[in-house]
């Protein structure tokens, strides 16, 4: 008789094997991983975090790099988040606020990513708006009158997150490597024999027949 330790020492799952272990525990498998994804759709479409955008073209015609550090500086944040009467901190508006521009061009495109669509389209206004009244009326900005413009208006806010197809995908994703885990660690603990050849590689001896096992209807076991 094989001893337990050596045989756990010396098999190797091959290819083959390990095909005939998926497909044993297939339907399994197939359900776990239906139900990560049934469970990360009700966190996406019920409890993940939504996240609304608005946007506006502008037109510079200055240093941009200065411009862009004017708009996101403490002190215009805060003075739109004043004047809208929010409960926001700066930092949350600034790190929702993503300024793109080309050197080659003076269009310079402004979103502004927050958790709530009530006031992201009204926040965005109001900065453009802190914006103009410190070049125009703020002797430490007044370098800047006169070289920012809105040809466009703040569009309406819309959603942009959460990912529903990325987090139902990742979901899906952890419960097959979960429930594939689990197979595995247990084919491992109660190790068996998937073929003639894993047992003459193991013995170390010739098989010269194999004894099949099946089942009858009323579901007893027959040698």
């Amino acid at each position: 008789m094989l001893d337990q330790t050596s045989y756990n020492q010396e098999s190797e799952i091959s290819l083959f094997e390990l095909f005939l272990i998926i497909k044993k525990y297939f339907l399994f498998l197939v359900i776990f991983t239906l139900i990560g994804g049934g469970l990360a759709s009700i966190y996406a479409f019920g409890f993940a975090p939504k996240t609304y955008q608005s946007d506006v073209e502008i037109v510079v015609n200055g240093q941009q790099q200065s411009i862009k550090d004017f708009i996101i500086s403490d002190k215009v944040v805060l003075e739109a988040v004043r004047n809208s009467d929010l409960n926001i901190s700066v930092r949350t508006v600034q790190s929702g606020l993503n300024i793109t521009f080309n050197t080659s061009s003076k269009f310079m495109d402004i979103s502004l990513k927050l958790d709530d669509a009530r006031y992201t389209n009204m926040l965005l206004s109001e900065i453009l708006d802190v914006v103009k009244d410190y070049a125009e009326n703020d002797p430490i900005y007044v370098s800047y009158k006169g070289l920012i413009s809105t040809p466009t208006a703040v569009s309406n806010d819309y959603l942009v997150g959460p990912n529903y197809f990325l987090i139902i995908f990742i979901g899906m994703l952890l419960a097959g490597f979960v429930s594939l885990g689990y197979v595995f660690i247990r084919e491992m603990m109660f190790p068996k024999y998937h073929s003639k050849e894993s047992i003459e590689k193991n013995l170390e001896c010739d098989c010269i027949g194999v004894i099949p096992l099946y089942s009858s209807n009323g579901g007893e076991t027959h040698v």
